[in-house]
């Protein structure tokens, strides 16, 4: 009963500042705020602290902060990635494409007195369109999953043992695993590489499975393992919260990661391996059920009990300074994990999945972040980056017995370097240029180029 006094308390503090912000915010043309709701409303921004976040509604009068206090953080956002092909590609064309995010943070700790445990949810609704260029990993990353809002992820997470271990369970998408960035536009360089090129049953955002994983860490040592339901329903162009039925597999996940600082500045990095393993299985990309090409036998595909692959990534800040996040978010950028950070970071992609069931078989990538280029800008950031996307040669082979003569994809080189200029806090734009070597990955295709614009906003 104690508890959910405290808690009943808590939520009725925060509906009064909700209020209490709403009535003396409405606009210039509403009446003057009596003084009982002026008072209330600099008691909550005495509470609050008069802190202002880095968003362009700011504090909302306080409130923000307040509920921060009691353990709700809202957060949501929007993002448009505007491109044209220069050169290259059928005709010139252009495209954009966008995301609406809103994420609800709870402190469980602050709110229920459940020490260590978090809530969130998280939605999305994605629109626009896709540059109609041939490639294999597309120019625009948040382009993808249909013109649909989505529950990327309801989850609670749960921190044991003085943070030694953490456990995490719900509808979540799968970027725990082989994680990275998404500071880049093209696919090749951005968030879960795994995802990008056997997207068929590895889910990146905004899709969610039911899953769980836990992770342990050890001075500068992390281990992860997770379980994925793999679940063809949850690609439905429909909103559910969770289907309950219609599974067809598990994806098992192993990672291990070392967080270093190296050399007499301590300078960050992280380095991580793991596995997967699907049980779903899937259609072999050349062999038929008897065993031959079932391009020129006309049988079924042949179909594997699993599908499997493993992974190498690394990212080393080699000048500078900053600090950096033990949970394993080793981007640089300050809500990203690492905290005024400057100076140059190296970085590598390896990803190989199995020869049977992949198509896209294998992808390396490498590049540079250089935060606070300029003294000037301390928030803005270069990014340069270079890449390999490996059209599996028995998928190769597949279509060249089915059209003998015919042209064959091999594989697709993309080079990006982008400028991320804030203008605000709260409001960046990034001019990207995208130079992509055998488009699609067919040797005789004219080189692509692509200019972009990228605009983030934090509401």
């Amino acid at each position: 009963m104690a508890a959910a006094s405290r808690l009943g308390g808590k939520l009725s503090v925060a509906l009064a500042a909700v209020a209490i912000a709403s009535s003396s915010q409405v606009g210039a043309f509403a009446q003057a705020p009596s003084p009982e709701t002026q008072a209330a409303t600099n008691s909550v921004n005495q509470v609050a602290g008069g802190a202002q976040p880095s968003t362009l509604t700011g504090d909302w009068g306080g409130l923000r902060t307040l509920l921060s206090n009691e353990g709700i953080d809202i957060r949501s956002g929007f993002r448009n990635e505007a491109v044209t092909n220069v050169a290259g590609g059928q005709q010139q064309s252009a495209a954009q494409a966008g995301q609406f995010d809103f994420t609800a943070t709870i402190n469980a700790e602050k709110l229920f007195g459940w020490t260590g445990g978090t809530l969130q949810t998280s939605m999305t609704y994605r629109e626009g369109n896709l540059l109609p260029v041939n490639l294999l990993q597309q120019p625009q990353e948040i382009f993808g999953r249909g013109d649909i809002a989505r529950l990327v992820e309801l989850s609670y997470e749960q921190k044991l043992f003085d943070d030694h271990l953490t456990v995490k369970f719900g509808r979540l998408p799968e970027g725990e695993f082989n994680d990275f960035s998404c500071d880049f536009a093209n696919l090749t360089f951005c968030g879960p590489p795994a995802g990008n090129i056997v997207g068929n049953y590895w889910f990146n955002s905004p899709i969610a499975q039911w899953a769980a994983w836990d992770r342990v860490n050890v001075g500068d040592f992390d281990f992860r393992t997770g379980v994925y339901e793999t679940n063809p329903q949850d690609l439905d162009l429909s909103f559910s919260p969770g289907w309950l039925c219609c599974a067809t597999g598990v994806m098992t996940h192993a990672q291990a990661g070392w967080s270093p600082r190296l050399g007499p500045d301590g300078l960050l990095g992280h380095y991580q391996a793991g596995f997967w393993y699907d049980t779903a299985g899937g259609a072999d990309v050349l062999l038929g059920v008897n065993g031959q090409p079932f391009a020129l036998t006309g049988l079924p595909p042949l179909q594997s009990s699993g599908r499997y692959g493993f992974y190498v990534q690394g990212i080393q800040q080699i000048t500078g300074t900053g600090a950096y996040n033990p949970e394993g978010d080793y981007r640089p950028r300050q809500q990203s994990g690492w905290t005024t950070t400057k100076g140059l970071a190296v970085f590598f992609n390896f990803i190989q999945a199995d020869r049977a069931t992949a198509t896209l078989d294998n992808q390396i990538a490498a590049g540079l972040l250089y935060a606070a280029p300029f003294a000037s800008r301390p928030n803005d950031m270069i990014g340069l980056a270079i890449g390999r996307t490996d059209y599996n040669s028995r998928a190769a082979e597949s279509i060249e017995l089915a059209n003998p003569g015919v042209a064959v994809p091999r594989a697709e080189y993309p080079l990006e370097l982008f400028y991320i200029y804030n203008v605000r806090p709260g409001w960046s734009m990034r001019p990207d240029f995208q130079y992509i070597v055998h488009p699609g990955g067919y040797v005789q295709a004219t080189s692509v180029v692509i200019l972009g614009l990228r605009t983030d906003l934090e509401f």
